[in-house]
């Protein structure tokens, strides 16, 4: 569990397991949880993977996104995201 700040929220994330990065992004109105159940058994016989749940600005614990006013900047939010946490790195996504 843990927080990284991007220019219009704190996005909230869980990281699960170690290798190759995956971010799971849930859809409209759920939270991280909603892709984290569906996946993670798909990973109970499968190594190598870590998978990257967020919870996108105005769902879950993701705080701080009041100046988000659109899909741009929701846009703008995630790709911040994804230059932090995963630095250069190859990454594979997955979302609902």
């Amino acid at each position: 569990m843990a927080y990284c700040n991007v220019s219009n929220a704190e996005i909230y994330y869980e990281e699960v397991g170690e290798g190759i990065p995956i971010l799971l992004i849930h859809g409209f109105a759920p939270d991280h949880r909603l892709m984290s159940g569906c996946m993670e058994p798909v990973f109970t016989e499968r190594n190598g993977f870590r998978r990257i749940y967020i919870d996108l600005p105005g769902m879950g614990l993701t705080k701080n996104y009041n100046e988000i006013s659109s899909s741009d900047e929701m846009l703008n939010a995630v790709l911040e995201f994804i230059e932090a946490v995963l630095q250069n790195q190859k990454f594979l996504i997955a979302g609902e």
